[in-house]
């Protein structure tokens, strides 16, 4: 005589109230931390990006692969590690700061007029060139407690938005900032620093 299959073990809603054991990370639980250059024509924000920031994505991890070819079958062969832009959501506050911060970082690596490079920065690349900097985005537990981050490393922005202005309009206003950066890394057990130095290779 033929029985009915029975359900799994694992096909309980106690089993997934067991397993989720802090309850699941919120993603409104975050900040980001932005660091600008430290040379003059760039007017340091004097309210902190932790606090204007409010929106951001936990960065993918993506590694190519290559095909090949034996016989008319495909073998995969893992490739090299790339790296999605970055973007940022920013509230404006009146003073303009981080956004003015922004547009004249952008102007230092390519000037409106000429397109050309400002002298104040100088010419070496890598992640130490004098336009890139570091990002950090961090996960905070419902407690508060830094529970994971990330550290940009080599950042500097590439596009800013538009920011959109209507009579008929009470909100606040905002604006998205897309980065480029040459690689990010995760955080460690008492690694705060956002400098390429602390994660040498």
């Amino acid at each position: 005589m033929s029985t009915e299959p029975q359900p799994t073990s694992d096909f309980s809603v106690t089993k997934l109230k067991s397993n989720l054991i802090k309850g699941g990370a919120r993603p409104s639980l975050f900040q980001v931390e932005l660091l600008f250059p430290q040379v003059s024509g760039i007017k340091q924000p004097t309210i902190k990006s932790k606090f204007l920031v409010k929106g951001a994505t936990i960065p993918a991890s993506t590694i190519g692969t290559h095909d090949v070819y034996f016989h008319g079958r495909a073998v995969r062969v893992a490739g090299d590690r790339t790296f999605d832009t970055w973007e940022t959501t920013i509230i404006n506050d009146e003073d303009y700061g981080i956004r003015v911060a922004i547009e004249q970082w952008m102007d230092l690596i390519a000037e409106h007029k000429l397109n050309i490079r400002n002298t104040k920065l100088k010419t070496k690349e890598g992640e130490a060139a004098d336009y890139k900097q570091s990002l950090k985005v961090t996960q905070f537990s419902k407690s508060g407690r830094d529970i994971h981050h990330y550290h940009f490393l080599g950042a500097f922005p590439t596009a800013l938005s538009t920011i959109a202005l209507d009579w008929g309009s009470q909100e606040i206003e905002e604006y998205t900032c897309t980065w480029t950066y040459d690689r990010w890394m995760p955080g460690r057990a008492g690694e705060h620093q956002l400098t390429s130095e602390s994660h040498q290779n």
